[in-house]
């Protein structure tokens, strides 16, 4: 199991993982953020990595 502190985890990375969730989309949840879909994207991937998780997949349902 990968062990994260909470001082290595760029806050901003929580409210993208938040506003993700809760479009269950990266293109909306940038422009709900202010931000490019690009820059979500890296943002999502960077989480990822820092968590080792996938996060979110896509499934035949949404």
């Amino acid at each position: 199991m990968n062990s994260v502190h909470i001082d290595e985890v760029d806050l901003n990375l929580l409210r993208l993982f938040d506003a993700v969730y809760r479009t269950r989309n990266v293109s909306r949840a940038a422009e709900a953020l202010g931000l490019t879909q690009p820059a979500a994207s890296h943002g999502l991937t960077r989480l990822r990595l820092l968590l080792g998780d996938a996060l979110f997949t896509r499934t035949p349902g949404g």
